[in-house]
Formats: C-alpha cells, structure tokens, sequence
C-alpha cells in the first residue's frame, strides 16, 4: 500500500468533465498552469506561463484542428509554448516522440473517442512515455476522454458513431474544419463540446450505448465524465453509470460533471475545481440534483452487497481517501465490436 500512496502522491493534473466546454475556459487553464512546478530545484519556486511548453494530444479527434484550437487557444494567450503529436492517421518515430513528450511540462489530451486514442497510444508506444513524464512532474490534463484516459477504465461514448474517425473526417471536410487556420481570439474559439448533445425536443434518440473503455490505469478507478449531462442517445449518465458499476463491481466510479473537475495537486493532495456559476448535479444541503438545478461536483460510487452507493467528494483532501486499486477487473465485451467499426486507418 506504501507504494501505491507513493505512485498517488507524484501525479499533477487536471482531470475535467468535458473537453472543449471546460478547456477553453480561462479559470480552467488558471488552475492547469498553477499546478507546473520547475523542472530544476536551483531555479526559482514557480514557472513564468512563457516558459511553459504545453503537448496537445488530439488523437481522440483524429488530430483534427478545431477541436486543438478551442482547447489550446487559452494556454497561448497565456504565453505558452504549444506542441503536438499527431498520431491519429500516421505512426511518428519513437525519436519524435520521446522528444516531444519530454520538453512538456503540460500533457493536454482533447475530448473525443478514448477507445480510439488509447488503442492508437498503445499500439505507438506512447503510453510509456507518457507515464514517464506523470512520474517525473509534469502535468496531466483535459476533459471527457483527456480525464477518463488516465485512470484504469471509462465509462464512454466511443461507441457513438458520431465520434467514429470517418464521421468526424467527413464532418471536418463538409464543414472546412479539417483546413481551419487556427484560432486567434477567444470569440473564435468558442465552439460546441466535443460530446454529443441531448436529443431536442421531439427528435429521436440516438440508437448507441455507453461502454467501459480499458484506459492508461496510471490512477485507479472507473472515470465517468459528463456525469451530470445527457448525450445524443438519450441517456442521463448518472443514471446509466449505475448499471456499469454493477456489471463492473470490482471498480471504485469516479463521477466527474461536465463543468468541474478533479485536481491533483502534487503530494497525494486532491481538490474540486467548479466552473463559476455553472450548473452541476449538488445541490447546497449536498444531495443530487438530476435537473442540473445545483453546483458543478465530483462523486464516488461504489458496490456495496450488490448496491450502487454514492457520496460526494469534500472539496479538498487526500487521493488516497478517494481512489482505491480496482479488486477485480473485467472487460466490456462491446469493446472488440467498437474497435472493428472504428479502426485505425493510416493516411494514403
């Protein structure tokens, strides 16, 4: 157990709820640069934004560059160095990639398909190196698939064919997004999240589930982001991420709304990062609110006897209080289905 408090107590990240609707937010990006600390013990106690170089990894959006613009658009106007590992569609060297990750003192990934980014991650081999960089300080962050991706598992879109690589390709192209020649203003930048939205009023349900992605494991648990919000099938996620837990008892259910989000701190210390005036599932006496009628929060599920039990998450406290190491793990067999709708297929 002594190792593992330890593994806890190097992580740095930021670890929210929804990608683009929370990352180009100027108090989310506050937060991520706070948590930078210098790479050298002479220099001086905290890193000047300017001298910070910040990696986007977009590969859960197909490195597509709207979606890297409206997530990256905050940390330039801060001054920071912005960098890139395109992956999707091409297979860079080790070289390439061994060198970008270690001059980044911030590892951003975008919202989007997790089970395609991490699949893609893996077979790169750039999972090492990105736990590499988490062990020697650098900071983890992003929303929806870039929190879910670093913990054990997820509970995902990825099979919403909507986030499908020819979709989104063809989406892009239809759309002028794939040649869009980046974002020079926070108005620009100001777009719809990468997740699906809920059906409009009389429109039909989307016809897809949610599964459980297997994802980094560099902190435990099973991430579900979004919690508080309905997508394009229909589906509260509070709701359906109980039916996961059962199907997956073994797993601690970290719950994370669209609009806050999870921060570590360094030392195993964790806090609740919450959007200013945004609408969340906790209401003031601390119970839930399905209606959004509350404050941005994070809660814990777990199976107790065959039960679902949930609590909320103090504001602030030790990750070892909330995290635990999974006591039993089993894949979601809808996986190996996902992965042949939605393969890698290389740049011609």
């Amino acid at each position: 157990m002594s190792a593992y408090i330890e593994s806890l107590s190097r992580v740095r990240g930021f670890f929210g709820g929804s990608g683009s609707d929370l990352m180009n937010k100027k108090e989310a990006i506050a937060k991520v640069l706070s948590l930078v600390v210098p790479r050298s013990s002479d220099g001086p106690s905290s890193t000047k934004s300017s001298d910070v170089c910040v990696l986007y990894l977009g590969t859960a959006t197909y490195d597509l560059q709207k979606p890297m613009d409206r997530q990256t658009v905050r940390f330039k106007e801060a001054g920071c160095r912005v960098t890139q590992i395109s992956c999707a569609r091409d297979t860079p060297s080790h070289e390439i990639l061994k060198d970008k990750v270690e001059e980044a003192d911030v590892i951003i990934v975008s919202g989007g398909n997790t089970l395609f980014a991490v699949d893609r991650w893996e077979s790169c081999g750039l999972n090492g190196l990105l736990c590499d960089a988490m062990m020697r300080g650098a900071v983890l962050c992003g929303g929806s698939c870039g929190a879910m991706c670093w913990f054990d598992s997820g509970h995902s879109d990825s099979n919403d064919p909507s986030s499908f690589q020819h979709a989104m390709l063809h989406e892009a192209s239809t759309n002028g997004d794939a040649t869009s020649h980046g974002v020079n203003s926070a108005t620009e930048a100001d777009a719809a999240d990468e997740s699906s939205s809920a059906p409009s009023d009389g429109a039909t349900s989307a016809a897809w589930d949610y599964i459980r992605v297997p994802c980094l494991g560099f902190l435990p648990g099973l991430c579900c982001p979004h919690f508080d919000k309905v997508q394009s099938n229909g589906v509260l996620r509070a709701v359906d991420v109980e039916g996961m837990a059962l199907r997956h008892p073994g797993e601690r259910v970290v719950c994370i709304d669209h609009h806050a989000a999870l921060v570590c701190e360094g030392g195993g210390v964790y806090s609740v990062f919450r959007l200013p005036a945004a609408q969340g599932s906790v209401r003031s006496d601390g119970s839930f609110a399905a209606d959004r009628s509350g404050e941005p929060g994070v809660w814990i599920k777990d199976v107790v006897h065959g039960e679902v039990t949930s609590s909320l998450v103090p504001d602030t406290g030790k990750l070892s209080d909330i995290l635990r190491p999974a006591t039993g793990i089993h894949e979601d067999p809808a996986v190996h289905a996902c992965r042949r709708w939605n393969p890698f297929v290389p740049t011609p």
